[in-house]
């Protein structure tokens, strides 16, 4: 089974989740945001002192300890939104499901991941860990640099991020080991951490965490909102259209272009 296949069934599993156990989708959605929670705050301890001290490697360090959040995501069986974009795109261009299916489970998945992400600040706020280093912080910079880029810059920027963690899960698929696979995945991740390029549910994980503290007057609802918008349609464009569509057409192509040669080799001169 080639990865297009292997992310296609995916796709349909989704659908049959959601279709039978919808808690059970919903509750596997929240734990891909609370997945990406335990990997902010895992880079935020991580580079915080970095950061602190004016050490340009900080973003570099923090972009290849959070792909651990896509690793737990996809060996835990968790749901996350940016993902299916990809999923089901190719699912659906293939004809295993429907547009009404598709878009049914993208809504769930987004709610879901949010409302872990939620969760997990709920959880985060208590025990004061973001609170006591201060309002300086690698978080607070990185979550306020993110509110103020322009509509047409985050678009983008999410646009670029998708297409690199779709490739970051579609990429491992075509690996037999599994280190190699863990790897190749966690570096992908890390090329759009680096490049600054926009995730939503990452983002609202952040912004969650961060809004449900005293944080700094500079960052906002309005702003979170303003980012995420954008970002949300800048992703499904990334994943669906530059991931999903792209590589089920050429993957049509190979196929298209395999029989074409089988025929001719039939044909006799």
């Amino acid at each position: 089974m080639n990865a297009l296949e292997t992310l296609s069934k995916k796709a349909q599993a989704s659908a049959r989740l959601v279709q039978n156990r919808p808690l059970e989708y919903m509750v596997r959605a929240m734990l891909a945001g609370i997945y990406l929670g335990f990997a902010t705050i895992f880079c935020l301890k991580t580079v915080n002192g970095m950061y602190m001290n004016g050490d340009p490697m900080a973003g570099f360090v923090a972009a290849l300890l959070f792909g651990v959040a896509l690793v737990m995501i996809v060996y835990g069986g968790a749901e996350l939104f940016t993902g299916n974009t990809m999923y089901f795109a190719i699912s659906t261009l293939s004809g295993f499901t429907s547009v009404k299916k598709m878009i049914r489970v993208w809504m769930l998945c987004f709610i879901g991941n949010t409302l872990g992400g939620l969760f997990f600040a709920l959880l985060m706020a208590p025990t004061g860990i973001i609170q006591e280093l201060g309002m300086d912080n690698w978080l607070f910079a990185l979550v306020e640099g993110k509110m103020n880029h322009t509509t047409i810059e985050i678009f983008f920027r999410a646009i670029l991020c998708n297409w690199l963690v779709c490739m970051a899960i579609f990429l491992p698929k075509t690996l037999k080991n599994e280190l190699a696979q863990i790897f190749t995945l966690m570096l992908l991740v890390a090329v759009f951490f680096v490049s600054s390029f926009e995730h939503v549910i990452a983002n609202l994980v952040s912004f969650s965490l961060v809004l449900i503290i005293p944080h700094p007057e500079t960052i906002t609802i309005s702003k979170a909102i303003h980012n995420v918008i954008p970002a949300t349609f800048g992703n499904i464009i990334g994943g669906a259209l530059f991931m999903g569509a792209l590589y089920t057409w050429l993957n049509l192509k190979k196929r298209t272009d395999a029989k074409v040669t089988r025929l001719r080799t039939k044909t006799p001169i």
